[in-house]
This record gives C-alpha cells, sequence and structure tokens, in this order.
C-alpha cells in the first residue's frame, strides 16, 4: 500500500480503536462475500493494513502488529486470506456477469479484498514474533504462498496482466472484459506480495513447526519455484514504448537508465528467499539433492556477480556455497543435523476444511448471492462502498502512467493527471476503480461530472 493516501479507510488508527477493531474481527463463510457486514470488515482490514505499513516506513511504534500478534488474530487473516482464494477460484466465475452489470465497486472490493489481507500480512511477517503467534496456520499461508508462485511461475509473463495492443482496443472493452482484467491485475499484485511473505517466512524458520520445514523443502520445495522466477523476471517489462519498467510498491514504474543496474525489490526477495533456505544448516540437512534439484539451483549462479553483491552483501555467501555444491555434488556444513524420521505431517486445515464446507455447494452460493449480495445498491450504498478505499490526498501534478510531468487530468473525476491522452488510455484499467469512487462521491454531493472518459482537459 502506497504511503500518503488519506481518506475515510486511512484515517489514522488510535491505538484504542485499533485494539477495538482487531478484536473485533471474524471468521466470515463463503456466503458472506460482498454482504454489509463484510464489507465493513474489509474497511476495517483496508485501515490498519495502511496504518500497518505507514508505522512501519516511519519506524514509529507497530501498534497494528502488536494486536494482531497479541490477540492471537494472525490465524483469522490467514483463515479470511484462503477463504477468499477460494471464492474467487470457484464462486467468482459463476457470478461475474451479473455483477458486471452493478457499480465497479461492487465486484472491485471481493477482488481487491485478497490483496489487502496478503499486503498487511506481508507487513505482519516481517516479525519474527508474529511468525511463532501464526502457529499451525503457517502451514496454511505456506501453502498458499506456495500456490502464488506457482501461478507466477507456469504463466506465461505476457498473460500475468492485462495488457493492450492500441487505445482502440483498450476503449472497446465490454464490462465483463473490465471485470476479468482487475481480476488478472489483482491476481499479479497478490503474487508479488506472495514473494516477500515467503523470504520472511524464511527468515523465521527456525521458530515454525517442524513440519513447515518439510513443506517448504518437499511438500512444496519452494526451491523449485523460486529459482525459475529469476529467469522470468515478471516484476520487469517494457512498455508500448520500449521503456523498461519494474513493478515497485504496487505499482509499474519506469526505469531511469542511470538506474539500471539496480537490482529490482522483488528480485532481491527472491534471492534472499533462496539464500535463506539454501545456507540453513537444517534445510541442507533436510532437503534431498536430485540431479534435477541440483542443476535448477546451480543455474542461478549466473544472477549472482559483484555488482549484486555491492547490493546485497549477503549473497556473495549464497556464491560460495553454491560453487562448493558444483564441486563436490552435495552441500556441506549440515552434516551435524540429524533428520528424525518421526515428524508430525500437519495438514492445511483452514484450506482442507473450507473445501470439504463447501464442496459441491458453490453454484448454490453463486445463486444466493445473485439474489441477496449483488443487487442494485442505493445511493447510501455507494457512498459506503466509497468509504471503503484510501484515496489520495492530494493530487499529484505527474502523469500517473510514466511518472513525466503532467498538464492534463481525468476530464470525469478531476483527480488523476496525465501527460497525454495515450498514458490516460493506458492507464484506464487501473484507474477506473478509483476514478468511479471519486464520482460516486461527487454524485453524492450532487456535483455534475463530465460523463466521457477517455479524454484529457
Amino acid at each position: 500500500m502506497a504511503s500518503g493516501w488519506q481518506s475515510a479507510t486511512s484515517d489514522p488508527v488510535t491505538p484504542f480503536e485499533a485494539e477495538a477493531i482487531i478484536q473485533d474481527l471474524k471468521r466470515f463463510p463463503l456466503e458472506a462475500v460482498g454482504t454489509a457486514a463484510w464489507n465493513k470488515q474489509h474497511g476495517h482490514l483496508e485501515r490498519l493494513n495502511v496504518q500497518a505499513h505507514r508505522q512501519a516506513k516511519d519506524a514509529t511504534d507497530e501498534f497494528i502488529v502488536d494486536y494482531l500478534t497479541s490477540l492471537d488474530m494472525i490465524p483469522t487473516l490467514v483463515y479470511s486470506l484462503v477463504a477468499i482464494e477460494l471464492w474467487k477460484e470457484k464462486v467468482f466465475p459463476l457470478v461475474k456477469e451479473h455483477v458486471c452489470q452493478f457499480s465497479a465497486l461492487r465486484s472491485y472490493v471481493p477482488l481487491y479484498h485478497e490483496a489487502t489481507l496478503i499486503n498487511l500480512l506481508e507487513c505482519v511477517m516481517f516479525h519474527r514474533t508474529s511468525v511463532e503467534a501464526a502457529g499451525d496456520s503457517i502451514i496454511d499461508l505456506i501453502d498458499y504462498c506456495y500456490r502464488k508462485l506457482a501461478y507466477l511461475c507456469g504463466t506465461p509473463n505476457k498473460e500475468l496482466y492485462t495488457r493492450y495492443k492500441d487505445a482502440k482496443e483498450a476503449a472497446e472493452r465490454s464490462d465483463l472484459q473490465l471485470i476479468e482484467s482487475q481480476h488478472l491485475d489483482t491476481q499479479f499484485q497478490v503474487g508479488m506480495c506472495a514473494l516477500s511473505v515467503v523470504r520472511f517466512l524464511t527468515d523465521h524458520r527456525p521458530v515454525m513447526p517442524l513440519s513447515a520445514t518439510t513443506r517448504l523443502l518437499d511438500t512444496s520445495d519452494f526451491l523449485l519455484v523460486l529459482c525459475p522466477l529469476l529467469d522470468k523476471a515478471p516484476w520487469v517489462r517494457k512498455n508500448a514504448a520500449g521503456a523498461v519498467m519494474k513493478y515497485d510498491q504496487q505499482e509499474w514504474q519506469i526505469v531511469d537508465e542511470e538506474d539500471f543496474g539496480k537490482l529490482p525489490g522483488l528480485q532481491v526477495q527472491v534471492l534472499l528467499a533462496i539464500h535463506n533456505l539454501v545456507l540453513d544448516p537444517e534445510c541442507r540437512a533436510r532437503y534431498q539433492l536430485t540431479s534435477f534439484r541440483k542443476d535448477t539451483l546451480l543455474r542461478i549462479r549466473r544472477f549472482l556477480n559483484e555488482v549484486v553483491f555491492d547490493q546485497v552483501p549477503p549473497l556473495a555467501n549464497l556464491l560460495r556455497t553454491l560453487e562448493e555444491l558444483s564441486i563436490q555434488g552435495q552441500f556441506n556444513g549440515g552434516e551435524d543435523v540429524r533428520s528424525t524420521p518421526f515428524v508430525v505431517e500437519l495438514i492445511a486445515e483452514i484450506h482442507e476444511t473450507l473445501v470439504q464446507t463447501y464442496d459441491g455447494r458453490y453454484a448454490e452460493i453463486a445463486e444466493e448471492q445473485k439474489k441477496s449480495v449483488f443487487v442494485q445498491e442505493t445511493q447510501a450504498e455507494l457512498r459506503g462502498m466509497c468509504d471503503l478505499f484510501a484515496l489520495p490526498d492530494e493530487v499529484s501534478t505527474v502523469c500517473a502512467y510514466c511518472r513525466a510531468d503532467a498538464t492534463e487530468r481525468c476530464s470525469r473525476c478531476k483527480q488523476e493527471w496525465y501527460c497525454s491522452r495515450e498514458c490516460q488510455v493506458k492507464h484506464w484499467k487501473t484507474h477506473k476503480p478509483l476514478c468511479d469512487v471519486h464520482c460516486a462521491q461527487a454524485a453524492a454531493r450532487q456535483e455534475p461530472l463530465i460523463e466521457d472518459v477517455t479524454q484529457c482537459d
């Protein structure tokens, strides 16, 4: 979540308010997704997320993380994350044609809910005490992250996010295509956050249950998805003009020529996660090296050089270990750690329970939500949903798409700035949900709006 955002959802949360909100967090069933109570909790989570990231950035008292840990609410966050993932996988495809007829907010809030949760957990899992407090739910979080990384690894980069050949193609999108592009883009955002969560989990592996190590190395074998991601580099792309862009701070940013040698933050996270697993003596002792696993690990040596070591010095130790592996054919330094044959294998209880509970019921849930949840909104409901978003507290005068100096702005909401009509059209898929929020708020105040959404002043 970008810093410096201010709205009803991102007003500073006091410690007393945070404690009350966190104590009241609930585990909603799949049927409740999109209801008023569920939307209210989403708004609370959005506020907690913004405040937690603000505290982490400013290095102030992180009472949001402290309360989530001390009040044992991290398992509830993991439950909510796995539940919305299952809803998006099983129920959303059955309701999307119905939902796209209504306000974009109606569909965008459930889609964005997963991103809010994983972004909050990204902040929480930075702390060792939080990983320890997660208890057995950490198995569900590990499995969740593996599914997201496998998706990133197995999907061609050009299919991970919405891209259009030209402005005409972007302007001709139907409502259904728009909601599908929102779904695709939030999935990519979630995957990028999952990379950071994995890095933090490997940082704190010793405090996790013993079976979590087995999960990381054998059941899910994270090394075999992390290493190929370095080759795919889904966090880097070129725009239509051929400029190099990197995904950082949850948005695509053009890389200046003088920064070409600087490692993208997400690449650093992947390298550090690999470093943690490979250099951990217990992991080395438990990881059964097959020829395929060894070859996969050795291929990442080309990403490790002096330029990288200048930016992330600990990675020099990773290269040294891989060179020893290349020469000796096995890891050194883990021989004194004995793996016991008696390991109690924990299951992903949250995911398994949800799957068993709702097996065969997804169509029934979809039909019921079409009738009672995803219905035409009243003005009061629209105003309530507007408050679920964190909106920028001031208008930027740089282009929202390419970050160049901007002199024009969206003629519909008058809030986002652009350097050209081309950039506005390219950014429309990202801007539309917030544009709808601004317009709904203006409509509630009975302010006139210009309806041409593809023109700049």
